[in-house]
């Protein structure tokens, strides 16, 4: 097994899912970063703000995942979308816990975790997403173009990986971290 020390989460630092990556990360003796951008609402104790220059490369990158995203509205929301690029930038794979639906024809994430997951998608990351709803591992596939079922649970193989998802976590959500964590570290 890996040195767990040499781990860490990029995460929002939002409370539900990005609280309870962190939970599990400190558990494991994993670090955290938890991105910000001017805010007194981030409560973590591994909080990031972002500079400036950082805070306009998000933006670039909102910009780019909403050409697919395609909502309205978001000048609203930049400082908490600018950090998702981040959560992404720095991890090589990504860990979501929130919903899908179906739009088009294809598999797509609810809310405001939907932002993280494309970004990660136009960067070509490995993506995972936990449906809370459907109580499923999914992750995205490139070829398809879409979401597919997992068969067997992800595990952490990077030694920097992002944890997000939806505010509004249920106690299945908060169980697919925990055993994400506990089939990877053990």
């Amino acid at each position: 097994m890996k040195p767990i020390n040499k781990y860490t989460c990029h995460s929002g630092g939002a409370e539900g899912a990005d609280a309870c990556f962190e939970f599990f990360s400190k558990r494991y003796h994993i670090n955290v970063v938890a991105y910000s951008y001017k805010t007194r609402f981030h409560q973590s104790e591994n909080k990031y703000e972002l500079n400036e220059n950082e805070f306009n490369e998000g933006i670039k990158n909102v910009y780019k995942a909403n050409e697919v995203l395609k909502r309205s509205r978001i000048h609203s929301y930049l400082k908490l979308l600018a950090r998702n690029w981040f959560q992404v930038k720095y991890a090589d794979e990504v860990f979501a816990v929130s919903t899908l639906k179906k739009q088009n024809e294809k598999l797509v994430v609810k809310g405001g975790t939907a932002w993280a997951i494309q970004m990660a998608v136009d960067a070509q990351k490995n993506v995972f997403v936990y449906d809370q709803e459907q109580l499923q591992w999914f992750y995205y596939d490139y070829y398809f173009g879409d979401f597919c079922i997992l068969k067997t649970p992800p595990k952490i193989t990077s030694l920097n990986f992002t944890g997000i998802g939806t505010r509004n976590i249920n106690f299945f959500g908060m169980d697919a971290i925990e055993q994400l964590f506990k089939n990877t570290f053990g």
